[in-house]
């Protein structure tokens, strides 16, 4: 098929209502996972430290399978690596089912290393719907498949005891039920991914550029990787410590409310207001990026970041209503960053996932290692110690935001409007 006959626009309609369906698949399936994944390997193993040890070999799935993918859809397309990526995180599902009946902490370990591929696939989702973006509504566009994913993020916790209930009925172990339910979302999504995400936005995207550009930019040398790294690398920090901040502050604010003699149902509503600024005003993230830009959008989200941290810290006073407004800015300062660095790194990227994916990986082995120091931080110094290293995280999103550049050759395939 020719690039001249394709409808670009209809194209990029198409790609995102796909994005927006498997999103709120995607995204059920890794919040029950994470849900789940903790208590099932404390039972496993008979110790409550190897609970973290679950919940840490899924985060380096992600990380390492962020990058892996990336460099496969470099080469094949977003089609085949995305769909791969799910039918990896089904197939690590399955294990855990396995090893849920079994009663195998090893085969659990081994099965949420290959499940983070699915989140992996999830996450470069926001990737893919800025392929085929005009240059005006690449924010708009990345930000709604971080929105739908609200859908995600509140239904699945909350299938949990349905999910025990069928894996009861085939006679499973209950906590195989939530492994069972992630197995055939991922299942449904690659396969949905596989069989309709044509033509391929990110083979589409480079054959139009190729075929609109002049022959003397043709021979001219491209960008090489490493250039193309330097100009990211602000967009990657700002994007690293956005969300390394978000992460600290977010596993230890719980613990501090419990502390402070908060109820359950009072610490669990003040975590849903923080997946509530997170991800429910993703859309109005976007529309700002792509209305003033990417470095004053990054600056304004390093700003709430900052201004989440001094509420936490008790600057209009301790109580329960005070730390869930600071969950709820902290939430709401990492989706600006969020969307506007994530914009920003599929601009500069130029089309090569392997920057993306990289991004990703730095993203989630940084962010891993804040909430592993998190503890013991907080141990030594207290909660004021977790905020003043939150602090300086955040103050160097608007660090980093001040010395991001735009790309010498803007990737863009449509027109702007």
């Amino acid at each position: 098929m020719s690039v001249h006959t394709v409808d670009v626009r209809r194209v990029q309609r198409r790609t995102m209502s796909l994005l927006l369906v498997i999103q709120v698949l995607g995204s059920t399936a890794v919040t029950m996972t994470f849900a789940v994944s903790g208590i099932l390997a404390a039972e496993l193993s008979g110790s409550t430290g190897a609970a973290g040890l679950a919940q840490a070999t899924l985060t380096l799935g992600v990380g390492a399978a962020s990058y892996l993918l990336a460099a496969w859809m470099n080469r094949r397309g977003r089609r085949v690596g995305m769909a791969a990526g799910y039918l990896i995180g089904a197939v690590g599902a399955a294990v855990c089912v396995v090893a849920a009946e079994v009663g195998s902490f090893p085969l659990l370990v081994a099965g949420t290393v290959a499940l983070g591929a699915s989140a992996a696939s999830s996450n470069a989702a926001r990737y893919v719907a800025t392929d085929l973006a005009t240059a005006d509504r690449r924010a708009t566009s990345l930000s709604l498949v971080v929105w739908v994913a609200t859908a995600g993020a509140v239904a699945g916790p909350l299938m949990v005891d349905q999910a025990e209930a069928v894996a009861s009925g085939f006679g499973l172990p209950p906590l195989a039920g939530p492994f069972l339910f992630t197995m055939m979302c991922a299942l449904v999504a690659g396969l949905v991914v596989f069989a309709f995400l044509r033509p391929d936005p990110l083979l589409l995207a480079r054959a139009t550029l190729r075929s609109r550009t002049a022959p003397e930019e043709s021979e001219a040398e491209p960008a090489g990787p490493v250039s193309r790294f330097a100009e990211v690398a602000p967009t990657v920090a700002a994007l690293v410590l956005a969300h390394a901040t978000m992460v600290a502050v977010m596993v230890m604010t719980p613990l501090e409310m419990h502390h402070q003699g908060a109820t359950h149902a009072t610490i669990g509503a003040a975590i849903s207001v923080h997946f509530l600024g997170m991800y429910a005003f993703s859309p109005l993230s976007g529309r700002l990026a792509d209305r003033i830009g990417v470095r004053p959008s990054l600056t304004a989200g390093g700003g709430l970041l900052i201004v989440s941290v001094l509420v936490s810290a008790g600057l209009f006073g301790a109580s329960s209503f005070t730390h869930g407004l600071g969950l709820f800015l902290l939430g709401l300062g990492w989706s600006v960053c969020t969307v506007a660095a994530s914009t920003h790194i599929a601009a500069l990227s130029a089309g090569d996932t392997r920057l993306q994916g990289g991004a990703d990986t730095a993203m989630t082995v940084v962010s891993a290692g804040a909430a592993l120091a998190a503890g013991p931080i907080m141990a030594v110094w207290g909660f004021a110690g977790l905020l003043a290293m939150a602090a300086v995280f955040s103050a160097g999103v608007v660090v980093a935001a001040r010395r991001t550049q735009g790309s010498r050759r803007p990737w863009s395939v449509g027109r702007r409007r």
